[in-house]
């Protein structure tokens, strides 16, 4: 009168299943089965190849990879923004710091400047 339950025969041998496995039986892979998976895992992968020519890379290895071309790039382009809009406390133009002499003509006595007092000028 009493059928047996389906669902007890395959919890049955699911039961069977956890206790070979909780009693530390040998189920790690074999080296052989891991070296396989991680050779088609590798030959799988993206790579990501960029065509340099030698005389890029040859430059780029100069200054330093890629840090010294980022650093460079960054002082380019801050040199630049300081040349199209200097601060206020720089000079307009290179001009009035090549014209000494006008600078210096109100200030400063020129026979403290010739270091006797004594006049250049014969005449």
């Amino acid at each position: 009168m009493t059928q047996p339950d389906p669902d007890n025969a395959e919890m049955a041998q699911l039961d069977a299943l956890f206790a070979q496995a909780s009693q530390g039986s040998d189920m790690a892979p074999s080296e052989a089965f891991m070296a396989h998976v991680l050779q088609d895992a590798l030959e799988r992968q993206p790579v990501a190849v960029i065509a340099q020519p030698a005389w890029w890379r040859q430059i780029l290895s100069t200054l330093g990879g890629w840090q010294g071309m980022g650093g460079l790039v960054a002082a380019t382009c801050a040199g630049f923004w300081i040349g199209i809009n200097p601060p206020d406390t720089m000079p307009a133009s290179f001009e009035t710091l090549l014209n000494m002499d006008a600078v210096y003509s109100d200030t400063v006595d020129t026979a403290d400047l010739l270091g006797f007092g004594w006049d250049l000028e014969e005449g």
